[in-house]
C-alpha cells in the first residue's frame, strides 16, 4: 500500500463511529452550496461528506459555522463523545477578560455540533435539548462570576477583600421556562430571575450589597448577549 493509501484507512477507521451512528441525511436545499462545503472535508468518510452537503446547502447559517469551525470540526470528528466536554472544560478556565470571545466561540461550536449530531439522528431530541442547556447554564454561571468578580475588584461588595467566593455572597440565578426544564432549542431566549439573600450581610450594607448585585448582573447580562465582533 502507498503512505497515502494507509493514511486514508486510518481516516477511515478513524471516523468510523461517527459515520457509522448516522441515522439520516438531510438533503441540500441548494446542492452547489452543499458542494462547497463538502469539498473541504474530500479526505472524511462519504457519509460525513453527505451529512456535511446536505445540512450546509439547507442552512447558510450552519454553513458559514462548518466553514469558519473547519479546523475545529474535523478534529471534533477524530473524538465524537468528547469533543463538547473538552470545549466546555477549556471555556471555564477562560480568564475573566477573555470570555466575551470565548463564550461566543463556544456558542458557535456547541451550535454546530449539536446541529450536527441532531440532523443525523445521533442525537435524541433530550440530548439535544439538554446539550444546548448544559451549555446556557454554564454561560450564565460563568458570566455572573466575571460580573461579580469586577465588583470585587472595585471594592463595590461589602466583604473583607480575602474571603472572596462567588458561591457564597448568597446571589443565586433562577433559571426559568425551557431552560429550567431542560428544554432549549436552538433559537430560545433564557428567562432569568436573580435574588440575594440579604441575610449574608449586615443591615448597614444591605443598600451597597444590592447595588453591587445589580451591576454584576447588568455586567452578566452584557457578556451574555450583546453583539460583538465575534
Amino acid at each position: 500500500l502507498s503512505p497515502l493509501t494507509i493514511c486514508a484507512a486510518a481516516r477511515n477507521h478513524e471516523y468510523m463511529n461517527f459515520s457509522n451512528s448516522i441515522q439520516h441525511i438531510p438533503r441540500a436545499f441548494d446542492p452547489a452550496q452543499g458542494r462547497e462545503v463538502a469539498e473541504g472535508f474530500s479526505d472524511f468518510s462519504l457519509e460525513i461528506q453527505q451529512l456535511l452537503q446536505g445540512v450546509g446547502g439547507s442552512s447558510p447559517y450552519l454553513k458559514s459555522l462548518i466553514e469558519k469551525e473547519a479546523v475545529w470540526l474535523k478534529a471534533a470528528f477524530d473524538h465524537p463523545e468528547t469533543c463538547l466536554t473538552q470545549e466546555l472544560k477549556k471555556l471555564s478556565n477562560v480568564a475573566n477578560d477573555a470570555l466575551a470571545q470565548a463564550l461566543r466561540q463556544a456558542k458557535c461550536r456547541v451550535a454546530l455540533w449539536t446541529a450536527l449530531c441532531d440532523l443525523s439522528g445521533i442525537w435524541s431530541l433530550e440530548m439535544v435539548t439538554q446539550n444546548l442547556t448544559e451549555f446556557a447554564d454554564l454561560s450564565v454561571s460563568l458570566a455572573l462570576r466575571a460580573g461579580l468578580a469586577t465588583q470585587f475588584e472595585r471594592a463595590k461588595l461589602p466583604i473583607a477583600k480575602d474571603i472572596f467566593n462567588p458561591d457564597e455572597l448568597g446571589i443565586f440565578v433562577l433559571a426559568m421556562g425551557k431552560m429550567g426544564a431542560h428544554e432549549l432549542n436552538y433559537s430560545s431566549d433564557i428567562d432569568l430571575i436573580c435574588l440575594f439573600d440579604d441575610g449574608q450581610f449586615e443591615t448597614q450594607d444591605f443598600f451597597q450589597a444590592r447595588s453591587a448585585f445589580i451591576n454584576a448582573t447588568k455586567k452578566m447580562t452584557s457578556l451574555l448577549s450583546d453583539l460583538t465582533a465575534d
